[in-house]
C-alpha cells in the first residue's frame, strides 16, 4: 500500500535522497521541510501516514520536540533519521510515537523494512 510520508530534514541532499528512496518504493512524499514549525503545519494539513524526522533541524524546536508536538494533535508514527544515536537522544525519542530510529547514512532496505510495519 502506498504511504504518504513527510520528510523533515535540514540537509537538502539527504532530504532529496530520502525522497528518491521513498518514490522508488511507490510512496508519496507529501512535503519536505527543514524546520519543526513547517513540519507541524504540514502534518496537520496533509495527515501523513509516517514522518521521517531528523533530530537536528532548523527552527526553535528540534526533531524530538517537534514529534512530541505533532503527537499531541495526531497519532502519526515517526521514523527518526539522525547521526545522533547516543543513549540520551534515543531515550528522548522513545517518548514519541516512534516507529524506528535510522542512523545516517540511511540504508534503503532498513527504511523499507520500517515502512512495511505500517498498516
Amino acid at each position: 500500500m502506498r504511504k504518504k510520508v513527510l520528510i523533515v530534514e535540514d540537509e537538502q541532499l539527504i532530504a532529496h535522497l530520502m525522497e528518491v528512496y521513498l518514490n522508488s518504493m511507490g510512496n508519496q512524499v507529501v512535503g519536505s521541510v527543514s524546520s519543526g514549525e513547517e513540519a507541524i503545519m504540514i502534518a496537520g494539513k496533509e495527515n501523513p501516514d509516517c514522518i521521517l524526522m531528523d533530530i537536528r533541524i532548523d527552527g526553535e524546536k528540534d526533531g524530538i520536540e517537534t514529534a512530541l508536538e505533532i503527537n499531541k494533535q495526531k497519532n502519526i508514527p515517526i521514523i527518526f533519521v539522525s547521526g545522533n544515536s547516543d543513549e540520551k537522544t534515543t531515550e528522548r525519542a522513545s517518548k514519541t510515537n516512534i516507529l524506528g530510529f535510522l542512523v545516517k547514512p540511511v540504508n534503503k532496505e532498513n527504511l523499507y523494512q520500517l515502512l512495511s510495519k505500517l498498516n
